[in-house]
């Protein structure tokens, strides 16, 4: 399903597919795929239908004209910076009565203002500055239902990439996901995972950065908040970020249930027909939107050279009427599955369950040991054992193997063997096979299936050959 396109230096997309930290310099890249398969399609829900329609803004400021040569404090009066300790942001507390943050009043870098000093916020201001950074789209603003069907739906398009590669400290940007639901009000649920990160290699400044360590300080230097929007792109009136933080933290936040974050609507449940104590539903036939902000603090900044990290944003919705919100769904929303388009617990069990992970470094790495943790379990077979998971090392691998099926099959056991160019601390094993016989994580790492009877690896020593394990994780 991952549609992916490059796209120039300084378009930032962001959105509905995948989205790639790419890092050059003292900058960063970042990308993220959006997932749709249990958010953006038709959810057949009891008593009910309920279609999600999809769109997207995205803007980025970079302190340079934008692609029309429009400075970005064009027809700006006052844009004040951020003047405390390096690495921090302003809050609210810091704005006089008429400014308005960006990219968030909750963590600013910059207040801009109109000379009116009515005391009021300037948010014709906010939004004429954010007009003048780099722009993308994607149906905004332009979303309808028609029949009970949404007129706009992720798979119609490619869906946009994030692709910044020479980020600075002080840059910063926002998506804006616009959402409606046709038929039925709905819960709704934003949910975002970390998909891999890596250090690409050291740099001579980056190694010679106080901040500089063994793992991927990308995810805890890049800043991120996320809030419920009125459609405006920034944070305003009684706006409430769900979580203001590191990308990592963030992410963990937004994964810490089943079905992620559970989002507050705009009216009552039992407006929308659902539980009397239940949290708010959002209406029908009503766009709604949700802000995914990020910024790189004002700080020496060089610890984050050649960093990258992948991430997924998903929303997930259930109709409200008859329901109270606790979610029908009890499996994560995320592909992939065990063969091309399964899902979550819908008994796709692909060549058999995973019976363990072997983390392999190249025989002349530093790495002796790096221990596995599987961060979510994204597809089970029919016993409810795991053919799909997303894990993660807390040092770089080269390589991991992963054996499934039944040592009684008469080709023996399978062996998937993911390599990694450069070294990677997370990633997603999915046993089963394409038609091409390629096994895969949905992503660029080139991976290899051999069975027992054809191949040197064996439970002693999987690991091919020129790579060393550094731990094994056996599953239940």
């Amino acid at each position: 399903m991952t549609k992916d396109f490059e796209l120039s230096r300084r378009k930032a997309l962001a959105a509905l597919g995948t989205v790639g930290i790419a890092s050059a310099g003292a900058g960063l890249g970042t990308s993220a795929f959006f997932s749709d398969q249990e958010t953006f399609e038709n959810n057949a829900l009891v008593a009910g239908t309920l279609d999600m329609g999809v769109g997207y803004s995205a803007h980025y400021s970079d302190w340079m004209p934008n692609a029309n040569g429009v400075p970005e404090d064009e027809g700006v009066p006052n844009v004040r910076m951020w003047d405390g300790p390096a690495g921090t942001t302003g809050g609210p507390g810091d704005l006089e009565p008429d400014e308005v943050g960006l990219p968030a009043n909750a963590a600013w870098l910059i207040a801009v203002s109109d000379d009116d000093d009515d005391g009021t916020p300037d948010t014709a201001v906010a939004e004429q500055f954010l007009e003048n950074t780099e722009y993308q789209s994607f149906n905004d603003g332009t979303l309808d239902c028609i029949d009970g069907e949404a007129n706009s739906q992720a798979d119609e398009e490619d869906r946009p990439v994030i692709d910044l590669d020479d980020v600075k400290p002080g840059d910063f940007g926002e998506v804006t996901f616009d959402f409606i639901l046709c038929d039925n009000p709905g819960f709704v649920w934003l949910n975002g995972s970390l998909r891999s990160a890596s250090e690409n290699g050291v740099t001579e400044p980056e190694a010679d950065d106080p901040d500089e360590g063994p793992g991927v300080e990308l995810l805890d230097a890049v800043r991120a908040a996320v809030w419920v929007d009125d459609g405006n792109n920034f944070q305003n009136n009684d706006e409430t970020p769900l979580a203001v933080g590191s990308i990592g933290e963030v992410l963990g936040m937004l994964n810490g249930g089943s079905l992620g974050t559970a989002l507050n609507g705009d009216i009552p449940a039992e407006e929308g027909g659902g539980a009397a104590d239940a949290r708010n539903c959002f209406s029908a036939e009503t766009e709604h939107s949700i802000v995914f902000a990020w910024w790189v603090p004002v700080d020496h900044g060089n610890e984050i050279q050649t960093d990258s990290a992948t991430f997924d944003l998903s929303l997930y919705a259930e109709q409200c009427r008859h329901n109270d919100g606790s979610g029908m769904n009890d499996e994560p929303t995320g592909e992939p599955g065990g063969e091309p388009g399964g899902e979550p617990g819908d008994g796709v069990d692909g060549d058999g369950a995973i019976s363990f992970l072997a983390a392999c470094v190249a025989s002349d790495s530093d790495v002796t040991d790096a221990t596995i943790t599987v961060e979510e379990e994204i597809d089970f077979d029919d016993d409810g054992d795991p053919t799909a998971v997303r894990w993660s090392t807390d040092e770089p691998i080269d390589a991991l193997v992963m054996k499934y099926g039944s040592s009684t099959d008469p080709m023996g056991p399978k062996f998937t063997t993911y390599t990694f160019d450069p070294a990677t601390s997370l990633g997603t094993a999915v046993t089963g096979a394409d038609e091409d016989g390629v096994f895969g994580d949905e992503s660029d790492n080139p991976a290899t299936t051999s069975t027992a009877t054809d191949s040197d690896q064996t439970e002693s020593e999987p690991c091919p050959d020129g790579y060393t394990e550094v731990h094994k994780l056996e599953f239940d």
